[in-house]
């Protein structure tokens, strides 16, 4: 009776010391810092075996940004031959210096010109509708479409933002004051694109 009593206390002693060690290295494998932080993951140098197996070989993971992604996938869902589609960072870079939403340009982009595709002229690269006042065809000009995301991003921090008018139902009124009769028509079609950028 007795060895049986020691082989019994001996075998849960070792029990508890395995548990202890699996709980330790299962603990310091997931450390969830870094997965709040970047939720996209790119896969590049990705080498598969032959004869369509599927089985990876080698794999390469990097963290990015996914709001980048986010904007792609949004441009080419609703405008696919939109001019803007090579500057996605240009309104992540703006978004980021002017401290306003990285959606927010992109979704006044896309009620105002279809991501650029219906704008005055081709060389004014103005898909915001700025300074192109009901009844004109022409409005304001930039160099570039980085130079006029960069633009409006600013534009949007000075006369908006600075003053503390974030909401879009006070921007609507100010950028296209006939939307408010017609139910904040500009406020809604931002909003609603900017939920599509998720």
């Amino acid at each position: 009776m007795k060895k049986k009593a020691i082989k019994v206390v001996i075998c849960f002693q070792l029990i508890v010391i395995l548990l202890l060690i699996n709980l330790t290295l299962l603990s310091t494998m997931q450390r969830p810092s870094t997965l709040a932080k970047r939720a996209t993951y790119q896969t590049t140098d990705i080498a598969l075996a032959p004869s369509g197996t599927g089985k990876v070989l080698a794999a390469s993971i990097e963290s990015g940004d996914a709001r980048e992604l986010l904007i792609k996938e949004f441009i080419q869902k609703f405008q696919p031959t939109s001019p803007m589609l090579p500057y996605t960072q240009a309104f992540i870079d703006t978004a980021d210096t002017y401290q306003i939403d990285y959606r927010l340009i992109p979704a006044i982009a896309m009620c105002e010109s279809n991501l650029g595709s219906r704008i005055p002229s081709k060389e004014s690269f103005n898909a915001w509708g700025i300074a192109v006042y009901t009844g004109q065809q022409h409005g304001k000009v930039f160099n570039d479409w980085p130079h006029a995301i960069d633009w409006v991003g600013q534009y949007i921090r000075d006369k908006y933002y600075n003053r503390s008018i974030t909401d879009l139902v006070e921007i609507g009124a100010i950028w296209a004051p006939p939307s408010v009769a017609k139910e904040n028509s500009w406020a809604k079609c931002v909003t609603g694109f900017m939920e599509q950028i998720r």
